[in-house]
């Protein structure tokens, strides 16, 4: 068969559940030559195999053994190499296949990777031995991950291309290093933590950590790294494997800002303010500390929207969130209550300076200019108090419904005001 002096090597992704994800065309087309050899088909019919069960495919093929060499090599975190042995009328096939899991910081199964190397004859194992570890180190050198080997005192013995370009240097510079002084600085403690819980009863470890690369680029991977043993079950080293994980990373971050913040303002939204405002309220019952909270409201927004259109209101809801930003401390919590109103919560905060904080809001919202297709808008805004100074008991709700009273008044008593909780009866 032509195939035979084709192809030497090739690689087979599987999932967590041992799907094909990913399989070498030529491994592909070795398969489908002896995948249908019942069927009667002709030898270029070619049959899709990702997505395909590796169980299925294998036992069709041969027939797997009792124990599921990848299944054993996830269990015990170690590499399984078996043979695999493929006939038809055509053709008689040894291949080598090399099970090697990858692992996240949960110890869970990633993927495996499964290397093949594919003799002529059945005869030839020394040989496919030889063509596997040829086979290995290239894909070491050339796998789109950070890859390096080091002893069992911290030297670094290989480093593959990717970690190289990461570090901006040449193997020759990284290798006789120590792992510690190739690594951020950073990161040292940590790794000296992770490696401690290597030992030959847990060869792998997973974990995942951020570090800057040459150019000063943050980038997040997903370490593994795996303790090499000799034939008698003594350290020989280490070897670290490093999936880039930093586009996953960025989905994630613009996942959660998406579900914690108020798209058009950029401030939290209702459900995380009130997350944190939990928070708060409980941190400073524990240390015996005031709490205030604030429910600011536009004044006559409606009438900014229809006079000015729907867009010159959502300039005025941007430019009060920028304001509060600015104005108020780091510590505070502001959010988007809802429509034009607004929670903002100071903790640390008793009354009296619940009401410094407000007044100097409601007055730099009151001198405020914002500027709209050539017209200067100007709002203004009430605002309802409401402490725990005299009930250091009060939930969040209660204070939120006792604020909101406040507002009410500020609102139905001229606007543009102030008004704390509990609400003083006019002179």
């Amino acid at each position: 068969m032509k195939i035979l002096n084709v192809i030497q090597h090739g690689i087979i992704r599987l999932n967590q559940q041992f799907a094909i994800i990913a399989i070498d065309s030529e491994i592909e087309l070795l398969f489908n030559k002896f995948f249908y050899k019942r069927n009667d088909e002709p030898l270029n019919s070619i049959n899709k195999l990702t997505g395909m069960q590796w169980q299925n495919i294998v036992s069709d093929l041969q027939g797997s053994s009792p124990e599921n060499p990848w299944l054993v090599a996830c269990q015990t975190k170690v590499d399984q190499t078996v043979k695999l042995t493929l006939n038809n009328k055509d053709a008689l096939l040894s291949l080598s296949l090399r099970y090697s899991p990858v692992f996240d910081h949960n110890d869970s199964v990633l993927e495996v990777l499964v290397f093949i190397v594919i003799s002529d004859t059945i005869q030839q194992i020394e040989k496919d031995l030889q063509i596997e570890k040829a086979f290995y180190r290239a894909m070491v050198k050339d796998m789109p991950a950070l890859i390096y080997r080091y002893t069992t005192d911290g030297i670094v013995t290989l480093a593959n291309a990717e970690l190289c370009s990461y570090f901006g240097a040449d193997a020759d510079d990284i290798i006789g290093m120590s792992i510690y002084d190739v690594m951020d600085a950073e990161n040292v403690e940590g790794a000296k933590i992770h490696l401690a819980g290597i030992t030959p009863e847990n060869p792998i470890c997973s974990h995942e950590h951020s570090g800057k690369d040459y150019a000063g680029n943050v980038r997040w991977y997903q370490w593994t790294d795996r303790l090499i043993l000799s034939n008698d079950g003594q350290p020989l080293g280490y070897q670290g494997i490093g999936l880039d994980l930093t586009e996953r990373k960025i989905h994630e971050e613009e996942l959660l800002r998406l579900a914690t913040t108020d798209t058009l303002t950029g401030l939290l939204n209702r459900r995380q303010c009130f997350t944190l405002a939990e928070q708060e309220l409980a941190r400073c019952r524990q240390h015996n500390r005031p709490f205030s909270l604030l429910i600011t409201d536009i004044d006559f927004f409606k009438h900014v929207n229809d006079r000015f259109g729907h867009m010159a209101g959502d300039k005025a809801l941007q430019s009060f969130a920028t304001l509060c930003t600015k104005a108020l401390r780091d510590i505070d919590i502001i959010g988007r209550f809802g429509g034009e109103e607004f929670i903002i919560i100071l903790p640390e905060t008793d009354l009296q300076g619940a009401i410094i904080s407000a007044e100097r809001l409601r007055q730099n919202v009151e001198a405020m200019n914002i500027s709209f297709n050539e017209n200067n808008l100007k709002i203004t805004v009430s605002i309802g108090i409401a402490t725990n100074d005299e009930h250091p008991e009060m939930s969040l709700d209660s204070m939120l419904v006792k604020a909101d009273e406040a507002l009410y008044n500020a609102k139905t008593t001229g606007r543009n005001k102030v008004v704390t909780w509990p609400i003083k009866p006019p002179a």
